[in-house]
């Protein structure tokens, strides 16, 4: 079974406010999200960090799980980390599908294929988009202790300083991990700006 988590917790520094309550198409951006994950995955988790409450407050999370990652100014590294760690103990969960909460225009067929396809937990998959990498990412556990890894206190070649910057896919395609692409002929989902915070 297959669980979407989205990453949300970045502090939108550019704009002022939470970006995630930026309004498109007439509904906060992070529940347009939420909305697309919740059609497709069972067990979903959104991981808000900065001005949570706020955000609490002004979203319709539907059936996604909340969890609040404390530690959020270190970066996307550390709300992977608050995801794996709730869902280690469930062991029904398969994969953890990582998507941005910047990002509603992630096409139907995407997450389809990344449903569908039959990798028997032996590789990550990463969707291309003519010729660049991007989310959502579908990572089995069999490689959830590479990534448990690399938030530890000591976390290698990558210092606490880089995590804000950190880049999930860079990781996976320069490190040993066994990745497959699963090529699609469009422009990939468009961020709502183009900070990468979450």
């Amino acid at each position: 079974m297959n669980a979407g988590v989205i990453l949300a917790a970045g502090d939108s520094t550019r704009m002022g406010f939470p970006k995630q309550l930026a309004e498109v198409k007439d509904k906060p951006l992070l529940e347009l999200v939420i909305e697309k994950v919740n059609s497709y995955f069972e067990s979903s988790t959104v991981v808000l960090g900065f001005e949570n409450e706020i955000i609490e407050e002004k979203i319709n999370f539907y059936n996604s799980n909340i969890l609040i990652n404390e530690n959020w100014e270190e970066g996307i590294v550390s709300s992977i980390r608050t995801a794996l760690f709730f869902y280690q103990e469930q062991k029904q969960i398969d994969n953890l599908v990582f998507f941005l909460g910047d990002q509603p225009e992630v096409r139907d067929e995407v997450i389809i294929a990344l449903q569908n396809n039959e990798m028997d937990n032996s590789k990550i998959l990463i969707p291309q988009y003519r010729y660049k990498l991007g989310f959502p990412v579908l990572v089995p556990r069999p490689f959830w202790s590479k990534l448990e890894l690399l938030t530890q206190d000591d976390p290698g070649e990558f210092e606490i300083s880089a995590y804000k910057d950190f880049d999930l896919i860079d990781y996976f395609v320069s490190s040993e991990i066994k990745i497959e692409k699963l090529n699609f002929n469009f422009l990939g989902p468009t961020d709502y700006d183009e900070e990468k915070d979450f």
